[in-house]
This record gives structure tokens, sequence and C-alpha cells, in this order.
């Protein structure tokens, strides 16, 4: 069953942007630009999450959270605004929002938040509300304490050299105290890697603190490092532990370690050194033992040479470096993880065992999967679903433009043609891709897209272009 999410917002580009991307993750979406009209919806529709923007004429995100903990507190909701700041992030997160979006963000990044909401503990009583202390807790699970992991995303696939190395090597870097650093694309597993380590070191039995360092807002990095004391900013009502107090004894990971800014990262370096920190608006310093795991899918010397990762804090993290190979360099492991996929999604929503097609395994090996094991597991996945309890998938289980030919990525084709662009504008230039694809064709277009051909048509009147 599709989740319900109502979304408000009082700019028709935005509001129609975020509803195609979420209609295209599988979410039923109710789009309001009216924020008064949308809560008199509520009631009807019966959504699990609303996401709002803060600055509206009509009503404002406030008002809108307001009235949710008032009259709907089972619905969760997440705000987004272009104004973010710390001491309303607090104010908003202690009243109950589970996330604080600021803009510009890009696709991947908003339906990421949006099923990190799906994947979490989402009761919201007041005693909830009251305990989140400066609302940092929620911020997209950076901090995401003794989680559990399911022991099926801990499982390294594939018997190319560069995997058995990694595997190989495990036995004796786990059982260290030494800093990982754990390197490569988006998608290549460096995560699954990092679990691995902690599942089988002298730590396992600790805490395993993560912290996503590419989503944690600037402003709230320190706070989440290293904790605050009550009064430290504005908004810090009550004293918090941060993610060094809470991995004392155990592992912390810091994953896309080279997005914290440059301006902290001399206090994160003294911590590695000296092993001792201080809470934000405190002199008391205290005493940490944390085993480091970081990751990251930047290059690193361009980084250090750009002066945006200092090279000593390099030097500190690095001590054991780990680099994963991305998919189109160990495609024979492509079979194996789409076996692997298969079984686990068939397991995990109950639906009969499937063989791959031959067919459909030559469409996979012929890809260069730029979004790499991530990319090929959600595709098994959607695979698995529209397949039900046919025996076999198909390629008309996973149809999709990326499989029309080898690197036939229309995103990526029209990403390479023109530089970075306002929203309204990128899309338009998607839509005359297509467009020139299928020979003014719109409904093909539209299929390429994944958008409807009304929305083909909304968006090019707007600019006078001939329908």
């Amino acid at each position: 069953m599709k989740e319900k999410i109502l979304l408000i917002d009082d700019d028709p580009h935005l509001l129609n942007y975020m509803e195609e991307y979420l209609t295209l993750d599988n979410f039923s979406v109710s789009a309001f630009s009216s924020p008064a009209k949308a809560l008199e919806a509520i009631s009807d529709i019966e959504p699990a999450l609303v996401v709002s923007d803060v600055k509206m004429d009509e009503l404002t995100g406030d008002d809108v959270l307001n009235h949710l903990r008032e009259n709907h507190p089972s619905i969760g909701i997440i705000l987004i605004t272009g104004f973010g700041n710390i001491a309303h992030s607090v104010r908003a997160m202690r009243k109950g929002a589970f996330d604080y979006i600021t803009k510009p963000f890009s696709g991947e990044e908003f339906s990421s938040r949006i099923n990190q909401y799906f994947k979490s503990p989402r009761s919201i009583g007041t005693s909830q509300i009251i305990e989140q202390e400066s609302g940092a807790k929620n911020i997209t699970e950076n901090v995401a304490g003794n989680r559990k992991e399911n022991s099926t995303n801990d499982i390294l696939v594939g018997d190319h050299p560069s995997i058995q190395k990694l595997l190989s090597i495990l036995p004796q870097i786990a059982p260290t105290n030494a800093p990982v650093m754990v390197q490569g694309e988006s998608g290549t597993g460096k995560e699954v890697y990092a679990n691995l380590i902690q599942r089988k070191s002298n730590r396992a039995d600790k805490p395993f603190i993560k912290i996503n360092c590419a989503n944690l807002p600037t402003e709230l990095v320190e706070s989440t490092l290293f904790g605050h004391v009550k009064g430290a900013f504005t908004g810090a009502t009550e004293n918090k532990k941060g993610a060094f107090e809470e991995a004392n004894g155990g592992t912390l990971l810091l994953d896309e370690v080279t997005e914290i800014d440059i301006s902290l990262q001399a206090k994160l370096l003294r911590v590695l050194q000296e092993k001792e920190f201080k809470r934000v608006g405190s002199e008391k310093v205290y005493q940490t033992d944390v085993r480091i795991i970081s990751t990251t899918n930047r290059n690193i010397t361009e980084a250090i040479s750009d002066n945006l990762f200092r090279k000593d804090l390099f030097f500190r993290l690095n001590v054991f470096p780990v680099q994963i190979a991305p998919l189109r360099e160990r495609k024979d492991d492509i079979p194996a993880l789409a076996e692997y996929f298969c079984r686990k999604y068939s397991e995990a929503y109950k639906l009969s065992p499937k063989k791959i097609s031959d067919k459909l395994i030559k469409r996979f090996m012929k890809k260069s999967w730029p979004g790499n094991v991530r990319e090929l597991e959600n595709c098994i996945q959607r695979g698995v679903i529209m397949a039900g309890e046919e025996e076999e998938l198909l390629p008309k289980h996973v149809d999709n433009p990326l499989f029309k030919g080898v690197d036939d990525d229309l995103t990526n084709e029209v990403l390479n043609d023109f530089p970075v662009l306002p929203i309204e504008e990128m899309e338009l230039q998607m839509i005359k891709k297509a467009l020139e694809r299928t020979n003014g064709n719109q409904k093909e277009a539209a299929k390429l897209l994944k958008i409807s051909d009304r929305t083909i048509r909304n968006k090019l009147k707007k600019i006078d272009f001939p329908v």
C-alpha cells in the first residue's frame, strides 16, 4: 500500500517538482498551493506525512505544524525553507517536526529525507517531543545511536579480485582500534563495508554511532559531534550529548566526512589527536575513546588541493585506506549481485522465488551503472515488485530508459550538455531533449521522463513552445 504524503508550497514550480519526484518514488501524493485548503483536506486524505514550506503568505509552516500537533498528532511533518537558521530549526523540531530541509535541495536529497521518515520510529507523543532536546537528533537520523543493522545489508557480494581483497583484509582491520577511511563512488557499498568492520571488531557490542555529514546542516555539525550545554545558543534549552560522547567505548562512523565544513575540521582533528573535547558553550573537558571509520565519495587529493579538506586530518583518518571499485569496473559481479538482490526482495515481500532471465542479465551487463550497486539493487527491487508471483524476472519488469542501450542515460546526457540551471529551466531542457529523442511525440517523451504528457504540455505553454 502506497504511503500518503500531502505537499504544501505556494511556489507552483517547486510544488510540481516535489510532487513528480515523490510520485516516481511510489508515494501517493496530494499537492496544495493553499495551506488553508490543505488543512481542510487533511481529514479526508489522511496522509502519513505532511511536507510544508515555511514562508508562505496565507499561513506559515509553523501554523501548519501547530495545527497538526493539536488536531492530528499522529501525522508527521517535514518543513522546507530557504530561510533556514538554527534557532528556527531547533524550535520547529522541539515542537515535533521530524526534519528541516533548506533550499536549494536536489531531488535525490529530498527523496532520501522523505524515505528516512518512513524508515524511522514515528510515534511522536508529547514525551518524545520533550526528549528530543535540541532536535538535532532527528535530522535524518544523522546520529543513529545503537541502531540495529539488518544483517542482510552487511554482505559484500562479488568474486572480483578487488572485493575478495577487501574481504581477505577484514580480519586484520576489524579487531584493531585504528581509523579506517573507505573511499568510493556513491552506491558502491562503503557503509556496508563499514558495518562489516564494526560487526567483526572488538567493539561489536559497544555503541555504533553513525553521522551522515552530507545531510547534516552546517549550523548543527559542532553540536551534533560534541554536544552543547543549556544556553550555548538560541534554542539550546537543555544539555545535549554529542556523537563522541554517545559513542564512547564504541565506534563512530563519519559518512561522507569530506562534507564537514573546513572551519570545523580543526576541532575534529583535535579530538582525534587529544582524545578529548568540550561541549559547545562549556569549558569542561570530556575524555573519549572512540574508533573512527570514515567514508567519502570525493577525490581526496582534489578536495585537499581546493582547500576543502585538511591534509593533516586526512592523514589522521587514513591509517587504513580502503577503496571500493565502481560496479562498471567489476561487471562480472553483476549476475551474482542481481541474484542476491532478487532473492532478498522476493523473501522480503513474501513472493515466490524468481529466476532472472538471460535477456535481463545481458541488459544489465551493457549498462554503465552510474549509481553503482545501489542503482542495481533499486532496479531489482522494483522488478521483483512488478513481477509479483511470476517465476521469472524479465526486462518488462524493470523497463526503464536507462536500458535502451549502452550508457543511454537521458539524464546524464542532458546534464553533460548544459551547466547548472534553475530547476524550472532544467526541467524544460530535459523535456526538449526528450522531445528530440521521440521526434516531437509528447506521449513518448512523457514516458521517457516518467511524467504525464499533460505536465509536458503545461510547461511548454509557459514558454510559448508549439504544443
